[in-house]
């Protein structure tokens, strides 16, 4: 989920920090990656995004996914003169960020930047995972509508879309967008995208406990652009009902990924709480878990500065230079983005992983 909030932020005051978290049978070292950090600041008319959900499109190439983004108009323009766009997409060529290009795309509006997945009225998109299967890309969208509310952050989520791009290997401001599934419910598909074996299983997380629960579809309903018969992990099998649902994780969060874990097993990565936020990993042997306690593995420095939101933590296992990629969003209020130019840009962090995967397990 993509978030532009409207608390104070502090300037990076640190450059990063080396962590080793020695334990039985997990540890690891994470580092801050400046290197890869200049390919999100390559384009002088994209002026910083959060969300960045990334989807491996084969070839060489990845599609970057962005919530609210600042769009320079012209040449010149500040965050305070730019658009301010829901979302927006890139297509990275290479998978070592750090050597890697990058182009942005949106749409234009009567000469004024717009989005690439369009409002459903006053309701808007987000982006979140997805996954390229054959010549299908299936692609999920949190839908967001104003919250005017003292107790929330101005928004809430209202469901989520789904949508096949019938021409993934067009330029994104071509896509032609079919939407094949539009859910109001309460868990918002979908923060990872994995395909094993004969289907394509997706995390989704509840609002607004953030338990995390996984469903799954055969592909051959992606292949044919189909979203209809989703079966839901219960515990001890798996159901179409989703009052039979039960989540695999608790106390997540909504941008949280899952992915294989080179040692074996699976991964989980996401930020722990919100605003001054360390990024945790959990391991299971399978999707459907046991999951393993949260361990810490990062802390961002901007979670070192007072007044800071840190939040969007999430894998991307496409990536190379690393065992695992991580990037995070730092965040301020709007007088801040306006003119601080060293936050709101997503932050790529390196993984070294050692020893095994999983410890103890939750219950």
């Amino acid at each position: 989920m993509a978030l532009r909030l409207k608390r104070p932020s502090q300037l990076l005051l640190l450059a990063g920090a080396l962590i080793l978290l020695p334990g039985v049978g997990f540890a690891q070292t994470a580092a801050p990656w400046p290197e890869a950090d200049k390919l999100f600041r390559s384009d002088a008319r994209w002026l910083g995004a959060d969300g960045a959900f990334s989807v491996n499109l084969g070839d060489g190439q990845v599609l970057w996914m962005f919530g609210d983004t600042f769009v320079a108009r012209r040449g010149g323009d500040t965050r305070g003169t730019a658009a301010f766009v829901h979302n927006t997409v890139a297509i990275q060529t290479g998978y070592d960020p750090s050597h890697a290009s990058i182009k942005f795309y949106w749409r234009a509006r009567k000469g004024v930047p717009s989005e690439i997945f369009p409002s459903d009225g006053q309701v808007w998109m987000w982006p979140s995972s997805g996954i390229r299967v054959g010549g299908r890309l299936l692609l999920f969208c949190s839908r967001v509508a104003s919250e005017h509310n003292t107790h929330t952050l101005g928004f809430r989520l209202a469901g989520w879309n789904a949508y096949v791009v019938v021409n993934p290997d067009e330029e994104p401001s071509r896509w032609t967008l079919q939407k094949v599934a539009e859910d109001r419910g309460k868990v918002m598909m979908a923060s990872a995208a994995l395909h094993e074996g004969g289907f394509v299983y997706l995390f989704g997380a509840s609002e607004p406990e953030h338990d995390l629960y996984l469903a799954r579809c055969g592909i051959g309903e992606i292949e044919l652009g189909r979203l209809e018969r989703l079966e839901w992990w219960s515990g001890s099998g798996w159901r179409v009902s989703e009052s039979e649902r039960q989540p695999v994780m608790r106390a997540v969060g909504t941008e949280a990924s899952v992915q294989r874990d080179p040692r074996g097993g699976f991964l989980e990565v996401n930020s722990q709480g919100f605003g001054a936020s360390d990024i945790v990993m959990r391991t299971a042997p399978r999707l459907e878990g046991p999951w393993g306690a949260p361990q810490t593995i990062y802390r961002p420095p901007e979670s070192d500065a007072p007044g800071v939101f840190m939040y969007a933590g999430k894998s991307h296992p496409e990536l190379q230079g690393a065992n695992i990629v991580i990037t995070y969003a730092a965040n301020g209020d709007d007088e801040r983005l306006a003119t601080d130019m060293s936050i709101y840009f997503p932050r790529f962090v390196r993984v070294q992983l050692k020893d095994r995967a999983w410890t103890t397990h939750e219950k």
